[in-house]
């Protein structure tokens, strides 16, 4: 009995009418609706998927290879580890720094890592919280006798020093010295100077290496350094003494913490996280800060995934996509793209050896994510490709993760 001669496979099909699905002319192919762990090649062979095998009885999770240093990093529990590929062993890098989720990214030979707890950096031997805490006034600041302070207004603030970061500054606080006596009885002028005394004692319990100070001149307006207490040999009390020698002004009013997220990346110098419906900006060189009036952009629905490229950043949105073009958080252009639902964190940079020269558009990286209609690439310019309209649809999963094995592009779903 002979053979059926089945064409090649072109792949799946669940959209196309049944009579459809078989094409014959010079290059005969055949769809299927369904094809269950298989691969098909570009002649259109179907090869059995190969297995998995279990190589640990431990349950890592967010495992993740450095492309820089082939470093590879999990969470295990609620810790980060570093993990040895060759027998799965593991050494603790930070100890109860994670709740479910830890992204990576490589910035100047460093690892960044966004947990749902903190943002941390890890320099191949230690690995160390990336924040430096807003420093606050415990206690409103007091006036005391043996300064150079004449009559008059000041305002001072802090910040706090950390592994050469500094943090945004503290709330401000008014001082007035009060001219009174010097105007009831000149001759006791000297006793209206004073300084300042600040209490300190519970910023010694943060992790912090030192205290900045800044202040004003005398009913001045820009708040200047006055100097660097480090945190160890201090007392309760920090004393500002004179404001004759002042120096830099302050740079970091009005900057918190960089804010977490579930979404982590990096882009034009800034990290940048998401969490629910807006991406937070940290400043340029300042991964630690964000702006809080300008540094983070606002979206309609909440984040599915996070893709920077050259000229913007993809957002996946719950029932579409939006591109983000510009250079600046406060510059940025607000296109709505796809209205296919994408699969949430399904999104992955993709290079021109693996969608094309003409799709790289010169070489550049472009994103890549799943949608209910296949899958998308959004170029580094803002156009839309779906590779697979009019083919497939129907596709849908609470969340997604893409990797490049070879010249295949491989999701998987949960």
């Amino acid at each position: 009995m002979a053979g059926i001669k089945l064409f090649p496979i072109a792949g799946m099909n669940n959209v196309s009418a049944d009579d459809a699905l078989q094409r014959g002319g010079d290059a005969p192919k055949l769809f299927v609706r369904d094809a269950l762990n298989v691969d098909i090649s570009d002649t259109g062979r179907i090869a059995l998927r190969k297995g998995a095998d279990q190589v640990s009885a431990l349950n890592f999770k967010n495992i993740w290879q450095s492309p820089l240093h082939k470093d590879v990093f999990a969470t295990l529990d609620h810790d980060v580890v570093l993990v040895n590929p060759r027998d799965w062993s593991h050494r603790i890098l930070g100890e109860n720094i994670v709740g479910q989720y830890a992204s990576y990214k490589v910035v100047n030979n460093l690892v960044y890592i966004c947990t749902d707890i903190d943002l941390f950096v890890f320099d191949g031997v230690a690995l160390t919280a990336l924040n430096v805490p807003l420093p606050y006034f415990s206690k409103e600041p007091i006036l005391g006798d043996g300064g150079q302070l004449p009559h008059g207004n000041y305002v001072i603030a802090m910040s706090l020093l950390k592994n050469g970061r500094e943090s945004g500054l503290s709330e401000s606080r008014l001082i007035k010295i009060d001219n009174d006596l010097t105007q009831t009885n000149p001759d006791f002028a000297i006793n209206s100077l004073k300084k300042i005394q600040i209490n300190i004692l519970e910023l010694k319990l943060l992790n912090i290496d030192a205290v900045r100070v800044y202040i004003t001149y005398t009913n001045g307006s820009v708040l200047r350094h006055y100097d660097d207490f480090n945190i160890n040999g201090l007392g309760s009390n920090i004393d500002i003494l004179s404001v004759d020698k002042l120096g830099f002004e302050a740079q970091f009013e009005n900057y918190s913490p960089m804010p977490i997220g579930k979404f982590f990346d990096f882009w034009n110098g800034r990290l940048l996280t998401a969490d629910k419906n807006i991406i937070y900006f940290s400043e340029p060189l300042a991964y630690h800060l964000n702006d809080e009036k300008y540094g983070f952009v606002m979206l309609p629905q909440r984040i599915t995934f996070l893709m920077p490229v050259d000229g913007g950043i993809w957002v996946g949105q719950v029932d579409h996509v939006v591109f983000l073009s510009g250079g600046q958080p406060d510059e940025m252009t607000f296109i709505r793209k796809t209205a296919h639902a994408p699969v949430p964190s399904s999104a992955m940079l993709v290079d021109s050896e693996t969608v094309g020269s003409d799709i790289s558009q010169g070489g550049a990286k472009s994103a890549l994510w799943l949608a209910e209609n296949g899958y998308v690439i959004g170029t580094s310019t803002g156009q839309i490709i779906e590779l697979h309209a009019g083919t497939l649809k129907g596709i849908t999963s609470k969340s997604g993760r893409s990797v490049r094995l070879g010249r295949r592009i491989i999701t998987a779903l949960g």
